[in-house]
């Protein structure tokens, strides 16, 4: 399918608009044609031209920290990179549950987000992260066992599905896991292309104020989810059900402190730890992101000059 959008939207600020303290000011043009390269150096080493990058790696943050006239902007939003288990394919092992957490015991995430995120990384327990609602402080990550995680995994290949944004992440993984004996073999296809996977790692945000029942469970281990590699789980749905039909919000967000538990428990995912969103931003611009990661810019605001650094 050809790709049909406009070189450029431009947004003109509204006269009108009805409330004069968050009366917009700044025109902002959006441009979808330049390439990634040329928007990074543009950033980097130019005031006015570009402002804003989204979406940023690890790597690339670390060359717009260092440039001249840009700088990083960090958001902890609430988004979760997890490895889906394959427990759908034919003769799947890890049906197992005991698989599933010896592999969670494999891995080393402290070294994962030091290494592979380059800092830019909170690892978390299970699907959320501190402060979102439903978030279980009861919980601690699995701990890096290698020597509990080898009694059970036998050493074969695991072969891991990403996108290539998360080939660091893949390769500390790798790293991880020879130290139990498993090799893996990578396949950055993004997603899978067919059943011959064991791994498939999946980004995801909770794009909700305060339902993560809905966006982020459901889309994993839920029956109609998008991400779900597994059979049906009766007794999630159970608990799902029951979140549903909850309205008080306390006892509705006591229901996702135990579902997070839950989820916890079962081991359906590899547990690995929540990415930062990373903004390349002009030293011009205040730029305030918002949790749910959608590019909001509400609160932002423009200097009206800023001297370019020689």
């Amino acid at each position: 399918m050809l790709d049909k959008r406009s070189p450029q939207v431009v947004l003109e600020p509204n006269e009108n608009y009805w409330n004069p303290e968050r009366k917009p000011k700044a025109r902002i043009v959006f441009d979808n044609i330049i390439s990634r390269a040329e928007a990074l150096e543009l950033v980097s080493d130019s005031i006015g031209k570009i402002d804003i990058v989204t979406e940023l790696t690890p790597a690339e943050a670390e060359r717009v920290a260092n440039s001249k006239n840009a700088r990083v902007v960090r958001s902890d939003a609430k988004t979760v990179l997890v490895g889906v288990f394959n427990q759908t394919g034919p003769k799947s092992r890890w049906t197992d549950m005991r698989l599933r957490k010896a592999l969670n015991q494999a891995i080393d995430r402290d070294a994962i987000v030091r290494e592979a995120a380059l800092g830019y990384g909170t690892v978390i327990p299970a699907m959320l992260v501190p402060g979102a609602f439903g978030y279980n402080e009861a919980l601690n990550p699995y701990a890096h066992d290698p020597a509990a995680a080898k009694r059970l995994l036998q050493g074969s290949t695991v072969r891991i599905v990403a996108g290539e944004t998360y080939r660091p992440v893949v390769e500390a993984i790798a790293k991880s896991l020879g130290s139990v004996g498993l090799q893996v073999t990578p396949v950055y296809t993004g997603a899978p292309k067919d059943d011959n996977w064991d791994i498939w790692l999946v980004e995801h945000f909770d794009w909700s104020p305060e339902y993560p029942a809905g966006v982020v469970y459901r889309e994993f281990f839920g029956k109609d989810g998008g991400f779900r590699k597994m059979q049906e789980d009766p007794a999630f749905e159970r608990m799902y059900a029951r979140i549903t039909a909850t309205t008080d919000k306390a006892q509705q967000e006591a229901l996702v402190r135990q579902m997070e538990r839950y989820v916890y428990d079962q081991a359906n995912v590899l547990f690995l730890y929540a990415p930062a969103k990373l903004y390349g931003v002009s030293k011009r611009v205040n730029f305030v992101p918002y949790k749910t990661t959608m590019l909001e810019l509400a609160e932002t605001g423009v200097a009206e000059q800023v001297a370019a650094r020689p």
